[in-house]
Parts: C-alpha cells; sequence; structure tokens
C-alpha cells in the first residue's frame, strides 16, 4: 500500500499503543535503515535502541557500511549503551523477535543482506516500521496496525513523539527516563541533519512540529550536558559536527563542485561513469556518496532556487545513475516530490525540499544531455506554477 498520513488522531494512537505493547511484549529487536543512510536515518536507528535498551532489550543496529567520521559520536552512544551494530553481510544474531525498519520509503532501498531477508520474509517475525516519507512511491514497510508513518521534519521528530507517548504508560514503565541526554542528542541529530536547522521544511505543521520538538530537546540536551565538558551540548554544535569536512572530504567536494553549471533556476553537476568511477576509487562509497549530499546543498545557494548533482552508481551497485535535487531554504513554493511523475519518473521519493531518483544506465546514452532535458522540464514546471 503508498503511504498515507494517518487520518485521525485515534488511528495514529492505536498504531502508537501496538507499537509500545510490542516493545514490552517482546525481547529482542534488530533495527534497520536505507542504503546510503544519512543522519537522520542513524541518529533514528540509535534514539530508538536507547527507548529499547531503557527497557531492558536487547537492540541490533545493522549499517550497509561503517558511518563516516561525523556520525561516530553516535556509534560511540551505542558502545556505551550495549547497543551491538553489524554491517554489511554480518549475520544477524540468532533469535530476533522484531524488525524496526526506520527512515525508509520502499523496499528496494531497505539495507539489507540475506540473514535481513529472511527475517524480513517471516511471518513469526514482527515488523515495526517508523518514517516521515509519504506520497510519490512511498510503501508500506511494516506489518499492518505497527506503522507509525507520518508528515514529521523527520524519522527522529517521530520518535521523539514516541518518547512522550513511553513516558505516559506509567504502570508499563515506572521509573523509567525516556528523556535522557542520549536520547536528546540522537533525536536532535535527526532533526538537524534532515532539516538543516528547519531551511528546508515546508509546510506549516512540519514548521510547527519541528519548532516544538527542536526546542524541547535542545533545551533537554543543554541541561543534562555536564558544563565544562567537551560533550555536543546544543542544536548548533551537532550541525556544525555534521558539516564539518575532513581534508579528504573536502577534496571530494572541490572535485564534484567545480564542474558546476547554471541555468535559470537551477545549480548542477554532472559526474559522467568515468568521472564518477575515479573519485569512488579515490575516496570510497560512503564519502563520495556523503559529500554530494553536501554539494547539492551548496548549489541550492547559487541560483536561490534548485541544486542538482548526478553520478552514475559505483561499480559494486546496481547500475543506475543517481540524481539528488534539493530546494534552497528561501525557494518554498514547490513540492519537489511533485516533479517526479511529469517527468515519467518511477525510482524515486523524498521530502517536500529534497528528492532523489535513479534511472536506468541504459537509458542514459549522454548522461548530461539527459540531465540538460531534465532541468529544461523542471524550468518549464517552475514557470508554468
Amino acid at each position: 500500500m503508498k503511504k498515507i498520513e494517518v487520518r485521525t488522531i485515534a488511528e495514529k494512537n492505536r498504531y502508537v499503543n501496538n507499537i509500545i505493547v510490542e516493545s514490552h511484549r517482546l525481547d529482542s529487536f534488530l533495527l534497520i535503515g536505507h542504503k546510503d543512510p544519512d543522519a537522520d536515518c542513524i541518529a533514528s536507528q540509535v534514539a530508538f535502541s536507547l527507548l529499547l535498551r531503557k527497557l531492558e532489550k536487547n537492540a541490533v543496529i545493522s549499517l550497509p557500511a561503517p558511518a563516516v567520521e561525523q556520525f561516530n559520536y553516535l556509534l560511540a552512544i551505542c558502545k556505551y549503551n550495549g547497543i551491538s551494530i553489524i554491517y554489511g553481510t554480518d549475520p544477524v544474531p540468532k533469535n530476533i523477535s522484531a524488525v524496526v525498519i526506520l527512515d525508509t520509503p520502499k523496499p528496494d532501498m531497505i539495507a539489507r543482506n540475506a540473514s535481513i531477508n529472511r527475517l524480513l520474509t517471516d511471518p513469526g517475525v514482527r515488523k515495526i516500521e517508523i518514517d516521515h516519507h509519504l506520497g510519490t512511491d512511498a510503501i508500506y514497510l511494516g506489518d499492518p496496525g505497527y506503522c507509525l508513518v507520518s508528515e514529521a521534519s523527520s524519522t527522529c521528530e517521530l520518535i521523539g513523539y514516541l518518547c512522550f507517548k513511553f513516558s505516559r504508560q506509567k504502570e508499563m514503565f515506572p521509573n523509567i527516563d525516556f528523556f535522557s541526554r542520549n536520547i536528546a542528542l540522537a533525536i536532535l541529530t535527526g532533526i538537524v541533519g534532515d532539516s538543516h536547522m528547519g531551511m528546508y521544511l515546508k509546510s506549516s505543521k512540519e514548521r510547527r512540529y519541528y519548532t516544538l520538538f527542536s526546542q524541547i530537546f535542545d533545551k533537554l540536551l543543554v541541561e543534562k550536558t555536564k558544563k565544562n565538558g567537551n560533550n555536543m551540548a546544543s542544536m548548533r554544535a551537532i550541525f556544525d559536527v555534521l558539516y564539518h569536512f575532513s581534508a579528504r572530504e573536502k577534496q571530494c567536494f572541490d572535485r564534484i563542485i567545480q564542474q558546476q553549471q547554471k541555468s535559470r533556476f537551477i545549480s548542477y553537476t554532472v559526474l559522467d561513469k568515468e568521472e564518477s568511477e575515479e573519485l569512488f576509487s579515490l575516496y570510497g562509497e560512503e564519502l563520495v556518496i556523503n559529500v554530494s549530499k553536501a554539494v547539492t546543498d551548496t548549489l541550492t545557494e547559487g541560483i536561490g532556487k534548485l541544486g542538482l548533482v548526478v553520478y552514475y552508481d559505483p561499480p559494486s551497485r546496481s547500475k543506475f545513475v543517481q540524481f539528488r535535487l534539493r530546494r534552497s531554504a528561501k525557494f518554498t513554493s514547490l513540492d519537489l516530490r511533485t516533479v517526479l511523475e511529469p517527468l515519467g519518473i518511477t525510482n524515486g521519493g523524498g521530502h517536500p525540499g529534497a528528492v532523489g531518483f535513479r534511472v536506468p544506465q541504459e537509458e542514459v546514452p549522454d548522461v548530461r544531455a539527459f540531465t540538460a532535458g531534465i532541468v529544461e522540464r523542471i524550468e518549464s514546471m517552475i514557470t508554468a506554477g
């Protein structure tokens, strides 16, 4: 089924209660996200794992590869709190009773291996889903009645909402603090990472709830961080860490952005197959993909409308050309999800302010000409709208 906004408060409360009951009833949880996980994806895995550890449950996080340097503090939190992390093709521990799927729009975006596939197809394993992707080709991944899918600035914002719901279950969870410093830090990481401190939100509902949850958890983080220490103590500090480049990342960034082109409304960079493969060879898949997102963000400010980065999949992956499109903080009149259908895109999705899509390589004989055509059609939509 296509993901839609929860129809009523009663329906949302029912889904939340089901998730709470299963979190209390079951013992061992595997938390998975999407391929090329970003801040919100990893932070939501960590935040929900911390909730489960509060209940003395076993929590295992699966990542497709070691995370980039900026997320080290999240992984350190996991180690400190007894949360296991497995990577790539590592086998999943035995006796997993539930899989929690976080921040993932649709099945083919799940970061999975053979062990995870077996769990996802096992009817005896509960599948819980928490996600903020709606519309386009987003499809429910969890069991009916166990999917908290709703409009929000980030999946971490929804986990923040769950913290309040867990905290009200006094009979089920007496004397448990669901608002620890580490939970606040993880939730703020996702909120900051996906919205860029609120810059890329479009709807009034997103902005309202972003303001509410960011202020609550920022206050918690400030209050629960020791004074005169080296730990991050605010949203601003989290933002600075997430968007601080290492020397290698800066080199990669410069190589991608130096090919910048500009049209009337869109700043864009296109890497052909040879250029893409060279970057992956020099810097590694995770670093290049992470940096490409930062390049897209930077390009949005060049024209003041949209930024676009195009590159080929690394040789180890499926044969697609990847497109990342983001709008600037000042350009909020266009929901980017609405451009996919007119472009004939069936493999893509995202948020109002950012979308990604991919096209099979055999359908792109000339990537620069193909991208120029997409740019022209998007600009026609902007002009017509």
